[in-house]
């Protein structure tokens, strides 16, 4: 892990190419996901937001976010 949650999400991007608030928070206690990818976005790195629909536990559907960063050869 890294020193920081925004050090752990790059990392975890990097690695895994996604991330969802839910994931971020489970992993890194990151509560603020949209800010991180805020900040990340600031410092150049491409990163892509994706919506989609799930189904909520009382019959509701809500449109969470994925983020993916692209790749350098992508860019």
């Amino acid at each position: 892990m890294g020193k920081t949650q925004t050090e752990d999400v790059l990392a975890y991007l990097q690695k895994h190419g996604s991330i969802t608030c839910l994931q971020a928070i489970d992993m890194f206690g990151a509560t603020r996901l949209p800010d991180i990818i805020y900040r990340l976005k600031k410092r150049g790195y491409d990163i892509r937001t994706e919506r989609f629909t799930v189904k909520t536990r009382y019959g509701t559907h809500t449109s969470p976010a994925k983020y993916t960063l692209k790749k350098e050869k992508e860019l």
